[in-house]
């Protein structure tokens, strides 16, 4: 199970995602993820609530970011990462050791 909200409030923008980030909900999380970044220039995304996250989760989490990135946009974590999250980036090595467009926001970058 899925759940996404935007709240919105002045101007800022706050995401939520609870539940399981894998394949299952793979065209779901990509429709969230550019429909939040849609005209706006901050977007911040709290994860606490995930329970399961799975290579196309973190593949998707990853697009958005360099998606963000590239349109002169940000996307930034807050919140406490779930432990499904941080098992999820040591499994598939996501553990930042080479650079990309984004090294200097980089989610996984641990420098």
């Amino acid at each position: 199970m899925l759940k996404t909200r935007i709240d919105q409030s002045g101007g800022s923008v706050s995401l939520a995602i609870e539940g399981e980030m894998i394949i299952d909900h793979a065209e779901e999380l990509k429709r969230f993820f550019l429909g939040a970044l849609e005209g706006r220039r901050s977007v911040e995304l709290n994860m606490a609530g995930v329970s399961k996250v799975d290579i196309f989760g973190l593949q998707l989490l990853c697009s958005a970011h360099r998606y963000a990135g590239k349109a002169d946009k940000e996307l930034t974590l807050i919140g406490q990462q779930p432990e499904a999250l941080r098992d999820a980036i040591v499994m598939a090595g996501y553990g930042c050791t080479a650079p990309c467009s984004a090294e200097k926001t980089c989610h996984w970058n641990k420098k």
